[in-house]
């Protein structure tokens, strides 16, 4: 339940703080007093988008918190969980509208999203606003309605299945007649590949030749240069007399000399390295004097390759191995279309799947809310004839969508079948849609029994109804205020009325009027004693012109609470 909420300087509040308890709570006060402000600063703290209009004129900011004792809400528990959060008793959440820069929102001092916070008002409160009664109207509304009444969650399940599955066949379906579309396209974009595949496998290449070629043709255009430097180095070491040759010599007489000093054993070896590291060297400068050798058309044959390589990079303005990675996507790709026939027939066959998978999921789901639907008939009329509705007979009618054209059929996004709420209020008059019959203080009762019905076990502890009594009086008026209070047995109800039957009933009556401060006008919300409440409701009785009589039924009211 909420516990405590504070606005601080949203609208015409400046600040307020209100200790709320558990049962019924009613709040009254003229036309523009600011009750509706106070269930806007409850929807900010359940997600709601903020806007900066919503910040009291000449200030910067404005601040709600609101405390939830949630001791209780195991959902919400495990949906903080996720988060990260482990919470006790208390949620106290916080909201910072800024009118320059990002507004804040702490969830017991954790930064947290507007998406975040949404979902954890959907554990807390739930909300009833004057329009909310032509929701009823809505084919949409109704799918969600009736899905929150499963306490198992199936429909959830399903309708996230179906939703699942209907994405499947319209990405299916957009394939397949963008496909159909783009038919020239897709056989000229064939044409091409194909030539360019025919093209690089043409050329016949090769990793790593580029650079062989050119290396080799440096080789040749030197060979001239190269074959004179390497003759000479040759010449120098290996001729008689040359350094290979006094080097053995001093080696074989330094080998004599360790005999006598073997401390010369060291130097020796290493004299002996360099003698072999010599005739190593001398190996490789001689297999390079032997790869100076080619015939005249050699050079010829390589440039002509290398132009052609070249010409081949430029062309496709990618280096070889790129133009290898690509013409290796081509060949992918064309074994994906180059049977165009085979093609549409397996995007075809796609669709037809996932229309199959639409349909049957669909089926289920619908299934599952005809179940709920049929549980909830029976309990609903009586619910309504306890709110003066003695011949109300309710129905749901599930209205299958024609789904025999597999290419054109535009599913609905919550299932197969539409959902209407049939009503009769009058004997031997037939079921009608609502929005054909139902009158505003109908629908009002309606919403009502089907808020009952909903809440019961539900574990939304708090729930606000903002003037569901609108449009009725009398008795009526009193039947949605005994409703109002045997729902407040199990939750905390929030009610903001203009009737006295409902004040009347309520455990606590908040007064919220206007006033003027600094030349600025300013909410107050006063909780009323038995006496004050008495003059409140004697004035709901009488149009603010309060008589004897209005007193006397104000108390009478009162006494039957």
């Amino acid at each position: 339940m909420l516990s405590h909420l504070s606005i601080k300087n949203m609208a015409i509040i400046e600040s307020l703080a209100l200790d709320l308890k558990q049962n019924m709570t009613v709040l009254t006060g003229e036309t523009g007093a600011g009750k509706s402000i106070i269930i806007d600063a409850i929807s900010l703290l359940l997600g709601d988008r903020a806007s900066t209009d919503l910040i009291r004129h000449h200030e910067e900011m404005a601040v709600i918190e609101g405390v939830f004792e949630v001791e209780e809400n195991m959902p919400l528990k495990e949906y903080l969980s996720q988060l990260n959060m482990t919470v006790e008793d208390q949620l106290v959440i916080k909201r910072t509208i800024k009118r320059v820069g990002n507004g804040q929102i702490r969830v017991n001092g954790e930064l947290l999203s507007v998406t975040q916070l949404k979902e954890i008002g959907q554990y807390l409160v739930d909300i009833h606003v004057q329009h909310d009664t032509h929701r009823l109207f809505h084919n949409e509304y109704n799918y969600q309605l009736i899905d929150r009444f499963d306490v198992t969650h199936e429909a959830e399940k399903k309708d996230h299945e179906y939703r699942m599955a209907l994405s499947k066949y319209n990405q299916a379906k957009q394939d397949y007649l963008a496909f159909k579309r783009n038919a020239d396209e897709t056989q000229k974009r064939m044409d091409l590949m194909l030539f360019q595949k025919n093209e690089i496998e043409k050329v016949q290449l090769k990793l790593g030749e580029l650079e062989e070629l050119e290396e080799r043709r440096n080789l040749i255009l030197n060979s001239d240069k190269l074959h004179k430097t390497y003759s000479q180095i040759l010449q120098s070491l290996t001729s008689d007399g040359g350094a290979l040759e006094r080097l053995y010599q001093a080696y074989n007489s330094t080998q004599h000399l360790c005999s006598i000093d073997e401390s010369l054993s060291p130097s020796v070896t290493q004299m002996g390295d360099i003698y072999y590291g010599l005739e190593d060297f001398i190996n490789v400068i001689s297999s390079k004097l032997d790869e100076l050798n080619y015939y005249p058309e050699e050079l010829e044959e390589i440039e002509s390759r290398l132009n052609e390589l070249q010409q081949l990079k430029r062309k496709y303005r990618l280096e070889i191995p790129e133009i290898i990675a690509y013409y290796d996507q081509i060949v992918h790709d064309l074994s994906m279309i180059e049977d165009v026939e085979q093609y549409e027939t397996s995007l075809y066959r796609a669709v037809e799947e996932a229309y199959e998978s639409v349909i049957t999921s669909g089926e289920q789901l619908n299934e599952k809310r005809m179940e709920i639907a049929n549980g909830i008939k029976a309990e609903l009329v009586e619910e309504l004839h306890d709110l003066q509705l003695f011949n109300a007979q309710f129905d749901v009618e599930f209205k299958r969508l024609n789904t025999e054209d597999i290419l054109n059929t535009i599913f609905f996004t919550h299932g197969i079948y539409e959902i209407q709420f049939l009503l009769s209020t009058n004997k031997g008059e037939p079921l009608k849609p609502l929005n054909k019959i139902a009158s505003g203080g109908e629908l009002s009762r309606i919403m009502l029994a089907l808020k009952t019905i909903l809440h019961r076990g539900q574990y939304v502890s708090t729930i606000i109804f903002d003037e569901i009594d609108t449009g009725v009086s009398g008795q009526v008026a009193s039947s949605i205020g005994s409703k109002m209070k045997d729902i407040s047995q199990d939750k905390q109800v929030l009610c903001i009325t203009h009737l006295p039957q409902v004040a009347s009933l309520a455990d606590y009556h908040l007064h919220v009027s206007k006033n003027e401060k600094n030349g600025r006008t300013i909410t107050q919300v006063k909780e009323l004693t038995v006496e004050e409440r008495e003059l409140e409701i004697a004035r709901m009785l009488s149009s603010d012109n309060i008589t004897e009589s209005a007193l006397l039924n104000a108390k009478h009211l009162l006494m039957q609470n």
